[in-house]
């Protein structure tokens, strides 16, 4: 079983707004309401593909109760840990003509001391039935930020593969516990290193770099430029066919998902590169975040290419 982890999950909101512009006024008719968060995004891409699914994480009053409630329709097993604190809001406002996402981004409850021990609790014990922990997004207020470093130890104590998907002093903490992979998009790597990664060489040399620390896989997401995905002795980089996106939020997200079962079903590396690819693109195809067409991505998949670079 894969079991994603979501600390911070959220209500997603998708407006479509043409020609999006601020200080103004809009009524909306198109409008998507989703339940998110990256890891719960994994989810439910996982879900979609057909594979046996648990979420856990934090989920916190009515809004908690709602994510809940639309996850055990997706038939996706949950274990949530419930807070005081109430679950968050994520509004993206897609303007397909000027082609831009402007998005909003709650911060998120207060999680206690009392609450971050009962999620431990409850991971420890889930880690039993899980063969794959996929531990994705922001963290809650209260959260040490130490915290995926934590998940990440526990995992590989309990012989299951750890995949981390975070930003900031998260990752940086993360990387130290030595996970299987890691996926942040070139944003968040140039913050990682500390400097402006200006080509593809150096974006390379950074993932190679974090490999030799002890990480088996580092992928890059580069939107519409596919992904690089970097091991201690290889370096590939992947893309699918180009396509024009409707909402590429979750695209990472799918991205890991596919990579994620790929992988538990013994693909090799690189056809699980190409898979994880072809979720990615088809999720920037749709509206909803964290939904792909099943039949897409196979076809995704038999077109994408796969370039080794080192």
């Amino acid at each position: 079983m894969i079991t994603t982890v979501t600390l911070n999950p959220a209500i997603d909101r998708s407006y479509i707004i043409n020609d999006f512009q601020v200080d103004n006024r809009y009524r909306i008719d198109d409008v998507t309401v989703t339940v998110g968060g990256k890891g719960i995004n994994v989810a439910k891409t996982a879900s979609i593909l057909g594979r046996r699914i648990n979420a856990t994480g934090f989920l916190g009053g009515l809004s908690g109760e709602y994510i809940k409630s639309e996850l055990v329709k997706l038939g996706i097993s949950t274990s949530f840990v419930n807070i005081a604190g109430e679950s968050r809001h994520f509004t993206a406002i897609i303007d397909t003509i000027n082609n831009t996402e402007t998005t909003v981004n709650e911060t998120g409850p207060f999680v206690t001391k009392a609450e971050l021990t009962r999620f431990i609790k409850e991971y420890i014990r889930i880690l039993k039935y899980s063969k794959i922990i996929i531990a994705s997004g922001s963290v809650p207020r209260g959260v040490p930020k130490t915290i995926y470093r934590d998940m990440v130890k526990i995992a590989k104590d309990n012989n299951v593969v750890p995949i981390i998907d975070a930003s900031g002093k998260y990752l940086e903490e993360a990387i130290k516990a030595k996970p299987y992979m890691i996926k942040p998009n070139i944003h968040e790597l140039r913050d990682l290193v500390g400097y402006d990664l200006k080509n593809e060489f150096e974006i390379v040399h950074e993932s190679r770099y974090i490999c030799k620390q002890g990480v088996d896989i580092v992928v890059i997401s580069l939107g519409s430029e596919g992904a690089i995905f970097a091991t201690k002795e290889r370096v590939f980089k992947a893309k699918a066919p180009s396509i024009k996106p409707v909402n590429t939020v979750g695209s990472g997200d799918a991205l890991v998902a596919g990579f994620a079962i790929a992988m538990s079903e013994n693909y090799g590396l690189e056809e699980a590169i190409k898979y994880g690819v072809a979720c990615g693109t088809a999720n920037a195809l749709e509206k909803e975040i964290g939904y792909v067409d099943k039949d897409r991505v196979n076809s995704l998949y038999r077109k994408s290419k796969i370039l080794r670079l080192e």
